[in-house]
Formats: structure tokens, sequence, C-alpha cells
């Protein structure tokens, strides 16, 4: 096998004759020219081409030549990589007794795989009447013995890997936040080609945070100090690399990220927050066109229909009251500005921050 490593987007025109394995015979041996050489060529060589690249886009005509096959790892295979790295930190007895498990498990089931080729093959050699064949009969007997006691120690391993998947569950949290994290990092790369981050040094830091946060017996604790530790982690090592202009924008990202997944965060707002909504016809009348423009009034009123601010009748108490709000459009610092309302009590702060940026 030959692996090549670090591809672009486009392939050497020289690769050209192994990816379409133009291979001929000469002299009686299957031969490849590569250039100006013909070389010998073996029916078991494998080529491996490796990318670096998140989102590579192939021609057809290459992927026509090659199987593609996307390693990049999911949320959900890098969360159960991460649960195990702290649960073998934070219990090693725990994780080495699952790991032995999961090897007595294959060994039981190869077994098992075994008497039931041993018993298939005494029964195609068998001839005539099989309960009269003592050799067949004691094989059977045998094999049911065995199986009865591979069955036996499969339950009883299943029983205690249930146990100690209990035990694990208790440091998902901490291994799904991570796992967020890493993702976040990840799309950094779409702003500035050069944000890119390994996942062995996400995962060394990620070590580096369980040995270095504070300890404590009680495991909610415990696992509050070291999500606080490895997101502070990340985010300052993660803004040595990044250009002053673009550390608000990963804190953005990364508290985005976050409120998502505690579900304290709607997808619509978001995207209304970073896109304004998508513009149509608007048929409600513009209540005072001396300062609010009409990008301003369309963008109150597609805001208006979002679930978070409908309930609320936000925009008929614009409508009733609009120089109200003319302080906060003239304000240098309007974030800072009180709302004194009753449905602004009830605001989360991207609500409120989304509020500001339309106004």
């Amino acid at each position: 096998p030959v692996l090549l490593e670090n591809i672009g987007e486009e392939l050497d025109p020289s690769l050209e004759p192994l990816l379409l394995r133009s291979t001929f015979k000469q002299g009686g041996v299957m031969c490849i020219k590569l250039g100006e050489n013909v070389l010998e060529y073996s029916p078991e060589f494998r080529f491996y081409i490796t990318t670096k690249l998140t989102n590579p886009h192939y021609l057809p005509e290459v992927a026509t030549k090659v199987t593609l096959i996307n390693f990049m790892i999911t949320p959900e295979g890098l969360e159960d990589q991460l649960l195990g790295i702290v649960v073998r930190k934070e219990q090693p007895e725990l994780e080495a007794e699952r790991q032995q498990l999961i090897v007595q498990s294959a060994d039981n089931k190869r077994q098992l795989k075994s008497i039931e080729e041993r018993i298939l093959e005494t029964l195609s050699n068998s001839q005539g009447n099989i309960l009269e064949d003592e050799g067949a009969i004691k094989v059977l007997d045998d094999a049911k013995v065995v199986s009865d006691d591979i069955q036996a120690k499969q339950k009883v391993a299943e029983a205690t890997e249930a146990k100690i998947e209990e035990s694990r569950k208790g440091y998902k949290p901490v291994a799904a936040h991570s796992a967020i994290l890493f993702f976040v990092i990840a799309d950094m790369a779409n702003i500035d080609p050069m944000y890119q981050y390994s996942l062995t040094w996400f995962v060394n830091l990620f070590v580096a945070s369980i040995d270095g946060s504070t300890k404590s017996k009680q495991l909610d604790k415990r696992l509050r100090y070291l999500t606080d530790h490895f997101t502070y982690a990340i985010y300052c090592n993660v803004c040595r690399s990044l250009f002053e202009k673009d550390k608000l924008l990963f804190a953005f990202l990364l508290c985005c990220a976050l409120l998502k997944s505690r579900g304290q965060l709607d997808q619509a707002e978001l995207m209304f927050f970073l896109t304004g909504g998508v513009g149509l016809d608007n048929t409600r009348q513009n209540p005072d066109p001396s300062w609010i423009n009409s990008r301003m009034w369309d963008e109150l009123c597609r805001m208006a229909e979002l679930p978070g601010f409908k309930s609320a009748g936000l925009l008929e108490a614009f409508e009733q009251n609009p120089s109200r709000w003319r302080y906060v459009y003239d304000s240098k610092t309007p974030y800072s500005e009180d709302l004194s309302a009753a449905w602004a009590a009830e605001m989360s702060d991207f609500q409120r921050m989304t509020l500001i940026r339309v106004i």
C-alpha cells in the first residue's frame, strides 16, 4: 500500500495510469507505465490519497476514478471519543473494565460462531440417521454445553456493561459540550483558511483541562468546573491565533452554538439576526417615516412574525407610539438603554440584541 497525503482539489496528471489501472502484460508479467518508465504491477497494490481540506470539491471525472470516503469526524463520534477520554481519566478502573468487557464480548461471539460452524459441518458430513451417529451426537452435546456457558457469560457481561454505561452517562454533558466547541473552531476556517485546528491539539487541550481543573467529589460540581475550565482554555488558545477583528465574532459563534445546544436560542431568530429575513412586500404603513426608514420598518415587521416576538405584541406597541423608541435610535450606546415595557422583561438577551440591531 502507498499513501499520498495533503493533496488539493486537483490531482497530478502523472497519477492517471494508476487511477485508471492502465495495466498490460509484458513478457508474461503485469506492468504499468508511469511517465517513461515501465514498472511491474502487483494485483495487491493499493493506493490511498488523503486531503486536509474540510470541504473539497472534486470534478466528476476525478470521482469516477477513485472511491471517495469522508473521514471527517461526526458530532456523535467525537462526543463518544471525548466521553471515553474523560471517564478514563476520572474513573480509570471503570473504563478499563468496559474495555475488557468489549474484548470478552467479541471473544464470546467469535466462539458462538465457531460452534455454529462445527454444528453445520457435523450435520452436513453425517450420513444416514444422525441419531445413530454417536460421534455427531457427542459433538452436538459438547457444542450445547459450551454454547449455554457462553450465553450465560454473555448475559452477565451485558448486565455489567449496562451498569458501566449508566455510570458513564454522568460524564456525557461535558463530552457533548466539548464536542460543540470543536465544531465551532472547525468552522473558523470559513472565515479565514488560516484558522485551522487539529483534532489532536483539541484532545490534548481537553486532557490538560481534565488534569488542571478544580477537583470535586460531587459529580455536578466537577462537571461544572471542567466545562468552565475547558471553555475558557479553548477561548484563550484560539484567540491567540485570531486577528483582532475576528475575536468578537469567534466569541459570538461560541455563545450561539452553546445556547442552541441548551435549547435557549431559536434557529429562526439567529438566521434573522444574521440576514434580516427575506424581503417581501410589506403592506403595513410606516408609522413615522421621519426617522424610520423603509429597511428598518420592513425588518421590524418581519421580526414581529417570529414566534418569540409575535406573542409579545411588539409591532403593535411600536405602531401606537413610535416616538418612545426614538431615544434608542439616537443613542450612541443603544444596548445600555432601558426598554421599560412589560414585554421587554420577558425577552432574552439575544432577542433584545436582535431588536436593537433592527432599530
